[in-house]
């Protein structure tokens, strides 16, 4: 029969794999060692409780699903439901927004002042970057997606001043981009670089 340690850590186990962690990564989430997430999963040791619980808050699951021996492949009341859908709901709304008040102050100027500033629509497209950057931040914390509104928002920002300065055909300010869009990838993996080489103060 098994005993709780050993359901528990076939539970962490199973929960690591399913979201596609290493023990290197899970050891970095929880700044513990690596060696002290085998130990768990080999049910020689457990964490405390609160990492315990920063462990399901992490996986999205209730605390008593590290303690059921057999889980139930569909409708697991101890899962968590993600609401990924509501936020990417959210985010698109907020994009909507944005543009909706570029098209009404767009449709204002060329009614009411009877000006037609097409380039007006143009600083959307950097603003829509900023957005999606302060989304990421909050709600999905993904790499590679800050990587992409970040490189957006280097490359609109370059289109929106050069529009705005059309007659001068300052052409070369796009050679910008690229050691911008170098800086954004090198800080993507300095970051990465930086998680790895943070020292371990448990386990």
């Amino acid at each position: 029969m098994e005993s709780i340690k050993e359901i528990i850590a076939k539970n962490l186990v199973e929960l690591r794999r399913a979201k596609k962690y290493t023990q290197q990564d899970l050891a970095r989430e929880l700044n513990y060692s690596d060696k002290a997430i085998s130990r768990w999963e080999h049910a020689e040791t457990l964490p405390d409780i609160e990492t315990l619980c920063k462990i399901c808050d992490l996986y999205g699951v209730k605390f008593e699903y590290l303690l059921q021996k057999e889980q139930p492949k569909k409708n697991n009341p101890y899962v968590i439901k993600t609401d990924i859908v509501n936020k990417i709901i959210i985010l698109l709304i907020a994009l909507a927004s944005l543009w909706l008040s570029f098209i009404t102050a767009y449709i204002y100027n060329n009614i009411i002042l009877g000006t037609n500033k097409w380039q007006f629509f143009i600083w959307a497209l950097p603003l829509s970057a900023i957005l999606c950057l302060v989304c990421n931040a909050f709600f999905f914390q993904s790499k590679l997606f800050n990587i992409i509104a970040a490189s957006a928002l280097c490359w609109t920002a370059l289109l929106t001043i050069y529009i705005e300065l059309l007659e001068h055909n300052i052409w070369m300010l796009f050679i910008l981009g690229v050691p911008l869009q170098i800086l954004v990838l090198l800080t993507a993996a300095l970051k990465s670089k930086n998680e790895q080489s943070t020292p371990y103060s448990r386990g």
